[in-house]
């Protein structure tokens, strides 16, 4: 009981001196357009290549419809961070088309099966069509970079070496050819992202503890030493 207490007492001493024992980083917010034109599968290309799929500046190929699009947007993220995301909005694939495809996709009907993927991003199937996808990227990821679908809200977790998140539309002429078509999307998706590592100890809640642990030591030491020279009275 005396032990229980004492380091009680070393805990609530850290906690008095540095605020709180544990501290949860504060969730960092980001907000992000994404247009219908963001390309998933340029994620990690810093401009937009000559060669893609169907690119409306590759000979034999019409620019009506066609083209590699524009790179998605992303954030920074730190591995083991937990992600919440949430979108808003509407994107058509065609000219002239009112957006009503929101973030989950289905609106248009079909299915997504894009192949082959481009640079760092492998091939991407889904049930649905033009829904909100994302890439996590970074420089000792091994390729090929996983696209998964995000939707309307998501959860999930940074994995191991990912320095960003992409996020952007899976598009293909009829959905079911290498990547490309992007030219003639419309309206775009807002989607809210919130950051927020594991709960760790500051250094200085850590200084306040050990030195709270030593303390206790030191007043356990005394007390047997009593203890012992009670008995030996006796």
């Amino acid at each position: 009981m005396k032990l229980t207490n004492n380091l009680t007492a070393a805990i609530a001493l850290a906690t008095l001196v540095t605020g709180s024992a544990l501290v949860s980083f504060a969730p960092a917010a980001s907000a992000l357009t994404v247009d219908a034109t963001a390309d998933i599968f340029l994620a990690g290309q810093t401009s937009i290549p000559t060669d893609f799929p169907y690119n409306s500046s590759v000979p034999g190929y019409p620019a009506s419809g066609y083209g590699a699009g524009t790179l998605p947007p992303f954030i920074a993220v730190t591995a083991g961070e937990t992600l919440t995301l949430s979108a808003t909005g509407t994107v058509s694939c065609c000219y002239g088309g009112s957006p009503t495809n929101g973030p989950n996709g289905g609106g248009l009907g079909g299915s997504t099966d894009i192949t082959p993927g481009y640079g760092n991003v492998a091939p991407y199937s889904s049930p649905t069509e033009m829904a909100l996808v994302g890439v996590f990227g970074g420089p000792s990821l091994p390729l090929l970079w996983t696209v998964f679908q995000i939707g309307a809200s998501d959860i999930i977790t940074v994995p191991t070496d990912a320095t960003k998140l992409y996020l952007g539309i899976a598009d293909s002429l009829g959905f079911n050819n290498p990547p490309g078509y992007y030219n003639d999307n419309t309206g775009y998706f807002t989607v809210s992202v919130t950051g927020e590592s594991a709960a760790a100890p500051l250094p200085s809640t850590w200084t306040m503890l050990i030195a709270g642990f030593v303390g206790l030591g030191f007043f356990a030491h005394r007390g047997s030493k009593k203890n012992g020279a009670t008995l030996s009275a006796a």
